[in-house]
């Protein structure tokens, strides 16, 4: 069975990003996971002088983000007729993205080009640079339409 992995930051045009895959999901019957990362930052600018419940706030806050981003990219794809799974990491994102579809033997990475850190190295975003490279899965990468 083909497997695509859908990379969601949560962000609106991650989400416009992600339906580029439904109709590739539908032709090909394919099992699909949306993977939302929480990404891990104990060294974040600002946070110097905060307090450990400051720290485990600002996480959790981050952890409860990525949750409803993966409950919106789930309600898209379930809308359109199509089962998914939903898988939550903590973690840096292009890394893990790449890990979990390597571990996981998916066929095809979707990832959109820029998602809530705009538009970081020139024209593509960090996270989908670093996976088109890294990754040993076929990356598909949805531009933004300007």
């Amino acid at each position: 069975m083909f497997k695509i992995l859908l990379a969601t930051d949560g962000s609106d045009y991650s989400l416009q990003s992600l339906r580029k895959a439904i109709p590739i999901a539908k032709a090909m019957q394919a099992k699909l996971t949306i993977l939302s990362i929480a990404e891990e930052m104990p060294f974040l600018r600002g946070t110097e002088g905060m307090s450990r419940e400051e720290l485990e706030t600002l996480y959790s806050s981050i952890n409860k983000e990525a949750e409803r981003g993966l409950e919106n990219a789930q309600k898209l794809f379930e809308a359109e007729g199509l089962k998914v799974e939903t898988n939550l990491q903590a973690g840096k994102p292009a890394e893990t993205i790449c890990g979990v579809a390597e571990e996981g033997d998916y066929d095809l990475i979707v990832i959109g080009d820029t998602g809530r850190g705009g538009l970081k190295e020139l024209f593509l975003g960090s996270v989908s640079n670093k996976v088109a490279h890294q990754a040993r899965t076929d990356v598909m990468i949805v531009k933004r339409n300007k």
